[in-house]
């Protein structure tokens, strides 16, 4: 990018930090922290066993294979990414959480969106109802846009951080559903059922 000061510009005005909110909302702290391990590393790679297992146990092992796909393959770029972009982390008075790693990409911001993308492809291949494929959007919208906040407000990220873990996390997601192909047992299931008795 040829003027990546724009960028820090535009992150210095809409830094949301723990020195913007602390003094007027102390009562946001712990919040802010809950939502910070509910969607970590830790907590994304349980939630991705727990997901894969039940749709294993369903007969439906390219959609499972489809979820770890995607969930691993977006940690492992992050870590690539961050590894070689080394961007260290926002300055913060008096910092609530403090990493040791790499800011670019935010990883839960990349995760989060990984996750959601993942939820959008498989109601899109198994919920017959546009309302309930709908709610799983707009619902996989709204938590992604307050993990994303979350970042902002603990001081961990910039909004340039946390755009590019949506944007990698979103590309996994959509790349992993060519390469997997999660909907190929529903495709098996129609053309048996296309077969069937009384089909030629």
């Amino acid at each position: 990018m040829r003027h990546p000061e724009i960028l820090d510009r535009w992150d210095h005005v809409l830094q949301l930090g723990p020195d913007a909110w602390r003094a007027g909302s102390p009562w946001v702290e712990r919040p802010l922290v809950g939502i910070s391990y509910a969607f970590g590393t830790v907590a994304s790679a349980v939630a991705t066993a727990v997901v894969a297992g039940v749709l294993v146990v369903r007969r439906l092992g390219r959609a499972a294979a489809y979820v770890v796909v995607v969930m691993a393959g977006t940690s492992l770029v992050t870590s690539v990414l961050k590894h070689y972009v080394d961007l260290g982390r926002p300055v913060v008075a008096h910092p609530i959480i403090e990493y040791a790693s790499s800011a670019m990409p935010s990883g839960h911001a990349s995760n989060i969106a990984a996750a959601v993308t993942t939820a959008c492809v498989l109601s899109a291949l198994f919920l017959r109802q546009r309302a309930r494929r709908r709610l799983v959007l707009v619902v996989g919208v709204l938590v992604s846009l307050v993990v994303g906040l979350d970042r902002l407000m603990l001081g961990v990220h910039t909004l340039t951080e946390v755009v590019a873990g949506y944007a990698l996390g979103v590309g996994v997601g959509l790349i992993a559903a060519y390469v997997v192909d999660p909907s190929a047992r529903v495709s098996t299931e129609r053309v048996t059922e296309s077969r069937g008795p009384g089909s030629r």
